[in-house]
C-alpha cells in the first residue's frame, strides 16, 4: 500500500494584529508547490535545498494558514474571514516569502497579491486578478494568466513555451525563445526574443511590439482588431510574407511596398518572401496600422 506522508499546519491569525509565522518541510527536488493567497504580495525563490520554507506576515482579516505536504505535493494558503462571495480586495494583506528547491513546478494563484519569483527552473503556472506577475524562466513551460496586472517575463535564451492571457494588464518579455502564445484584450504585448520558432499574437484593442530572430521554418501570426502591430526581425528572414489591413497603414522596411485590395474600398495586402521562403509570417489588423522592419 502507498502511504502518503501529510504534514499539515493550521494556525490562527490573531484578529487585532499582523502575526509572523515561520514553517518549513522536506520536499522532493522535483516535486510541486502550491500557493493561494488573496491580498498581499507572495515571494517565491529558488534554492538548491530539498525543503520548502515559508515566513508569512498575516493581515489581521486571515482567519488561517495552511501548511501541508502530501508525498511531492507542498500547498500554502492563506483563508480569510470574509465570505469567499462578498470578499474585497481591501482585505488587510498578507505577505507571503517561499522558498522552494529550483526544480520544482510552481502554482501560484492570487487576487490582489503582486507574485514575484526567482531562480525557480521548473514548469510554472501563475495566475492573478489584479496583482502584477514578475517572474523568471529557463526551459519550462510557463503560463500566466491576470486580469488587470502586468505580467513581466525574463528568459535565459533557452527555448520554453510560453502562454500568457491579460484583459487589460501589459505583457512583457525579454530574452525568451522558442514557442509563444500571448493574448490582451486591451494591454500591451511587448517580447524581445532571443529566438521565435511559433509564435501567436492576439489583441483587441491593445498595441502589439514584437522584436526578435526568428528559426527559419518559424510560424508567426499577429492580429489586432483596432490596435497598432510593430514587428522586427533581426537578422536576414527566411519566411513568406502575408500582411493584410481593412482600414490600416502598412509600412514595409524592407522589401515591396503594400497595395490597394479594391479602388473602391479600404484595404491593403503585401504579399512577399525573403530568403527561401520556409517560414511563414502573417499579420493582419482591422483599423489599427503595421510597421515591418528588420536589422
Amino acid at each position: 500500500m502507498k502511504i502518503a506522508l501529510l504534514l499539515t499546519s493550521l494556525l490562527v491569525a490573531q484578529a487585532a494584529s499582523a502575526e509572523r509565522i515561520t514553517r518549513e518541510t522536506v520536499a522532493e527536488p522535483d516535486g510541486e508547490v502550491q500557493i493561494v493567497n488573496v491580498s498581499g504580495n507572495v515571494h517565491v525563490i529558488g534554492w538548491d535545498q530539498a525543503k520548502v520554507q515559508l515566513v508569512a506576515e498575516l493581515g489581521s482579516d486571515a482567519q488561517e494558514l495552511e501548511f501541508e505536504r502530501e508525498e511531492d505535493v507542498t500547498r500554502i494558503r492563506v483563508r480569510w474571514r470574509r465570505d469567499e462571495r462578498s470578499r474585497d480586495e481591501g482585505a488587510d494583506r498578507s505577505d507571503l516569502t517561499v522558498h522552494v528547491p529550483r526544480e520544482s513546478t510552481l502554482m501560484v494563484k492570487t487576487v490582489s497579491a503582486s507574485q514575484t519569483v526567482e531562480n525557480v527552473i521548473g514548469e510554472q503556472r501563475l495566475q492573478s486578478v489584479s496583482g502584477a506577475i514578475l517572474t523568471s524562466t529557463a526551459a519550462e513551460d510557463l503560463d500566466a494568466k491576470t486580469v488587470s496586472g502586468e505580467i513581466s517575463v525574463k528568459g535565459n535564451g533557452k527555448p520554453t513555451s510560453t502562454r500568457i492571457t491579460s484583459v487589460s494588464g501589459a505583457i512583457a518579455l525579454e530574452e525568451v525563445s522558442g514557442e509563444f502564445e500571448l493574448s490582451t484584450v486591451n494591454g500591451l504585448i511587448q517580447l524581445q526574443a532571443a529566438r521565435i520558432e511559433e509564435g501567436r499574437f492576439n489583441t483587441t484593442n491593445g498595441e502589439i511590439r514584437i522584436e526578435g530572430t526568428s528559426t527559419d521554418d518559424a510560424q508567426i501570426e499577429a492580429e489586432s482588431i483596432n490596435g497598432a502591430i510593430h514587428m522586427t526581425l533581426r537578422g536576414q528572414p527566411n519566411a513568406a510574407f502575408e500582411i493584410e489591413s481593412f482600414n490600416g497603414e502598412i509600412r514595409n522596411c524592407f522589401g515591396p511596398k503594400p497595395r490597394r485590395t479594391s479602388e473602391y474600398a479600404p484595404g491593403t495586402v503585401l504579399r512577399f518572401s525573403e530568403g527561401q521562403g520556409e517560414g511563414q509570417v502573417r499579420i493582419k489588423t482591422l483599423n489599427g496600422s503595421i510597421e515591418l522592419c528588420n536589422k
